[in-house]
This record gives structure tokens, sequence and C-alpha cells, in this order.
């Protein structure tokens, strides 16, 4: 191949390029700007197909979606000046273009780097509006969504009129957004209603972090953000081992508390059940000495009447029990008369002398 055919060669490569690099394509996915000699020609440019000059303007992506982005854990004081480890996570996008490359760009052109570096400039805004909002609230709103503690009654919707819920809550609910609350109670019961107060003011909680970063985000970056939310709120490690003791010692004292109600009442039953047994013994013991009496009164009925029908029967007849009972051991001593009268029917069966 002669030197005519690698001119042509060479002259077809570099038209093929040149007619590569004067179109770009913008998927649905991306953002772009056109630059020419680094000036912005053509900015926030819609997914298509268009031309350009080649090897002179140069075409700049980014990503047009909605981005997540985890921001690291910090801590924050609440209005109690307690220490609280928040995770959270912000989603956000790219709104102006073009501030956004001049802005977070810094001399790059890697949609990559961008994104990194704009992760980075969104910590600190972010962070700083969580600290402000927490400074404001105290522990429970924070966690709870309202502040204080509702009273029992509230969260059953059968227990009480709405007047009555509208008395026992906190003052927090007699104020310019009490009349809406009371129609929400009216109209959907106070559990849901309460449920959904509750969930409005962490939304509202949420909505004013993501106002506060977007207001400086979207001026100076050219990013909106869309919303921030609170992942997890937890004590720090050096409060939580002092956290759980304090719920550790509750915990037991409740637990004593149940069982020093359990012993009493184990007591009460003991004592009960010891006055019933008294009780039962004593009827029972009651009525079988009056059976006993009873019996008794008829037996001697019995002997009275037998004694009275044959008397000398019945002093023989006793004779003869007292005789078995007094010779039954060989080794008892008896030491009478001859002429006892208690041997006068050993003598004589009629019992003479």
């Amino acid at each position: 191949m002669g030197t005519r055919s690698w001119l042509m060669l060479v002259a077809v490569g570099v038209l093929l390029l040149l007619a590569f690099d004067s179109f770009y394509i913008v998927n649905e996915t991306e953002r772009a700007v056109l630059k020419r000699f680094s000036r912005i020609e053509s900015t926030d440019i819609k997914p298509g197909l268009y031309p350009k000059v080649p090897l002179i303007d140069e075409v700049i992506r980014v990503d047009g979606r909605l981005l997540t982005h985890d921001v690291p854990t910090q801590s924050f004081l609440t209005g109690e000046k307690k220490l609280l480890n928040v995770d959270a996570f912000v989603t956000w996008r790219i709104a102006d273009v073009q501030r956004y490359i001049v802005s977070v760009g810094a001399g790059s052109n890697n949609s990559m780097v961008m994104e990194r570096r704009a992760r980075e400039l969104l910590d600190p805004r972010v962070n700083e509006a969580l600290r402000n909002q927490f400074a404001a609230r105290t522990v429970q709103e924070v966690v709870a969504g309202r502040g204080g503690e509702l009273p029992d009654e509230a969260l059953d919707p059968t227990a009480v009129s709405t007047g009555e819920i509208l008395d026992k809550t906190e003052q927090e609910l007699v104020n310019e957004q009490d009349e809406e609350f009371r129609k929400k109670v009216e109209e959907k019961g106070a559990t849901q209603a309460l449920l959904e107060d509750k969930h409005d003011q962490r939304e509202k909680l949420m909505n004013s972090v993501a106002e506060e970063v977007n207001a400086a985000t979207l001026q100076d970056l050219g990013i909106e953000v869309v919303d921030v939310r609170v992942k997890q709120v937890d004590w720090p490690d050096e409060v939580r081992g002092r956290v759980f003791d304090r719920m550790r010692a509750e915990r037991a004292r409740d637990a004593a508390e149940h069982r020093s109600e359990g012993r009493e009442e184990a007591e009460r039953i003991r004592a009960a059940a010891d006055r019933e047994e008294t009780e039962i013994v004593a009827r029972a013991y009651e009525e079988a000495q009056k059976v006993r009496g009873e019996g008794d009164a008829l037996a001697t009925g019995i002997y009275a009447r037998a004694y009275s029908r044959d008397e000398e029967f019945f002093r023989f007849y006793r004779s003869l029990q007292a005789y078995r009972e007094s010779f039954k051991s060989p080794n008892d001593i008896l030491l009478l008369e001859p002429d006892s009268d208690f041997f006068r029917y050993l003598k004589d069966s009629e019992g003479g002398r």
C-alpha cells in the first residue's frame, strides 16, 4: 500500500471522527450543558440528539434523576440540653445545571466528581438545619412528633367526648389550630385524629429542615433539596449506658412494686383462707358436739329406761363389766376387803350378801 493510500485512510478516519463528534446525545436520565472555549453556550439541555462543533464544543452531562444521600451521623443538643445522635438522609436533584457545574464542578467536568463534591457541600448545610430544629424542640417532640404526653383517654375513641379530649389534652392544642383539630376529632375519631396530628408535627419538623437547607443550596449550588428524613435518633455511647441503667432501675422498681403487691395479695388470700378454715372447723366442732350431746342424751335416756325397768339386772350387768375391766391383766392387784360390795355378784349370782 502506497503513501497515497495511507493518506486517504487517515483522511477518512479524521472525517469519521469529525462526523461522530458533530452530534451528541442526551439520555432521558441526564441533563447537560454545552461549553465552547470554557464558556457555556447552552444550558439545561433536554434529552435528545443535538449538533455541535467538533473538537471545540464540549458537552457536560449530569444525573437528572432524584438522588439520595446518607448524611453522616451527628450529635445535636435538644432544647433540654440533651445530646442525641441523629442519622438522617437527604433527597435532592439538580435544579440549575449551569449553577451546579459552576459552583460544584471546581474545574472538573466529571459528573461523578461533581456529585461527590455536592454531597460534601450538602452535609454541613443539612447538619446546620437539623441542629437548629433540634435545639428548638424537646426529646419528646423530636421522637413522638409533639410535646408532652397525651392522656390514655385521648387514645380511646370511645372513652370520652370531643370536648373532654380537648380538656384533657395539653394546652398546646388550645391554639390557632384548635378548631381544625376539633373538627378532625369529630370527623375521624380521637385515635385517628391524634395519630394524624402527630404525623403532621413530624412532617412540619422535616419540612422545616428541608426548606432551610433548600433555601441555601438552591441559590448557591443549583441543588433542590426535595426532602430530609431522620432515620434514627439514639443516645450517644457515653450516655446510653446511663440511660439503660436508669431504665433497668425503673424496671427493677416496677418489678419490686409488683412483687410487693403480689405478696400483699398472697397474704390477704392466705389470711382469708385461714379465717375460712377456722370458721369451718369451729362450725364442724360445734355440730359434732351437738350431735355427741344428743347421742349422749339419747344413751342416757335408754340407760335410764332400762335401769328403771329392772334395776337388779342393770346392777348385775354393770358389775360384770367392772370385773372384765378390773381383771384384764394378771399383773393388776386389788386391795379390797373380802366382804366388799364389789364382790357381791362374784360370790352370789343373786347379789345377796
